[in-house]
């Protein structure tokens, strides 16, 4: 379309002409180009009296686009079955965006409870049973339990052993970016603010296990939200799993956030009887917490 033909002089507006009609060839083969005028230049008008006085004034002229309306109309009565099949097409997948939308969020309402159970699931274990800080996930049966539950909820179907192997995965990618360790490192730094009445190499375990399952959780709560909203990929793109963790622990991982998450951890060990925990074949009265979070 070649809007405010009229601003041009006939010479150069023949040769814009041209010029515009040579390169829409090479990028629509098939369509015409449309020279309009949506708001023409006012006309200056010049009127000699009888007197010999000259009077001037401007004109509006009357917008042109009928070049444009002749198109529309011609492509009306020739794909007029074609355009509403387009039409209706794109609001049938807006509708689909907009129930899967919908879907996912009844999905995430049931998932965050289960990622939550889990992460002090992964706590209290790692707590009694400290692991070295890069195994915790790749060791344990939780966080492929994890798997195949969130998965389950998003309608994709995982056996255990596909959900080791997810989780494996999941924890590779992390200590690739270097997610455990800065992790780790924070919720340390963190703990040093703290008043702690015992070793606290269990209870900093028992803090990163549960921030790294919970990592995991939202994570794939999120990937598979993606997944659902581009149902003809079919296989799941675990390829970008990667960009998903950095994406959520760069929102999870802000000292508010961990901070909140180490209340939630004193506040649920602190009276922890040692009957609750993990047998871990030694006396557990030890590991029993008394910590207090100072004020920062």
């Amino acid at each position: 379309m070649f809007n405010k033909q009229d601003q041009y002089p006939p010479i150069e507006r023949a040769v814009m002409l041209q010029k515009l009609e040579t390169r829409q060839v090479a990028i629509a083969p098939t369509a015409q180009l449309a020279a309009i005028a949506t708001c023409p230049n006012p006309l200056k008008v010049r009127q000699y009296q009888a007197d010999g006085t000259v009077t001037e004034r401007w004109e509006a002229e009357t917008p042109d686009v009928s070049a444009l309306s002749d198109q529309l109309s011609t492509c009306l009565s020739q794909q007029a079955q074609q355009l509403i099949l387009a039409t209706t097409l794109r609001q049938a997948q807006a509708l689909q965006q907009s129930v899967q939308a919908q879907l996912n969020q009844i999905r995430r309402d049931r998932a965050q409870p289960m990622v939550e159970q889990m992460q002090w699931i992964a706590a209290a274990a790692a707590f009694a049973n400290p692991l070295p800080t890069l195994d915790l996930l790749a060791t344990g049966a939780i966080n492929a339990q994890l798997v195949v539950d969130l998965g389950a909820i998003y309608g994709q179907t995982f056996t255990l052993e596909q959900g080791k192997a997810a989780a494996g995965t999941l924890a590779g990618v992390m200590v690739k970016l270097g997610l455990v360790e800065l992790s780790t490192q924070a919720l340390s730094a963190l703990l040093k603010s703290s008043t702690v009445t015992y070793v606290a190499g269990g209870f900093l375990q028992g803090v990163s296990a549960a921030y790294l399952t919970r990592l995991a959780g939202l994570s794939l709560i999120e990937f598979f939200e993606a997944q659902s909203l581009q149902p003809a990929a079919g296989t799941l793109a675990w390829d970008k799993i990667g960009e998903t963790l950095r994406a959520v622990f760069q929102r999870t991982g802000q000292p508010v956030m961990l901070r909140g998450l180490l209340q939630q951890a004193i506040a649920r060990f602190q009276n922890l009887p040692a009957s609750s925990l993990p047998s871990t074949g030694a006396k557990t009265d030890s590991l029993a917490p008394s910590v207090e979070l100072a004020a920062s």
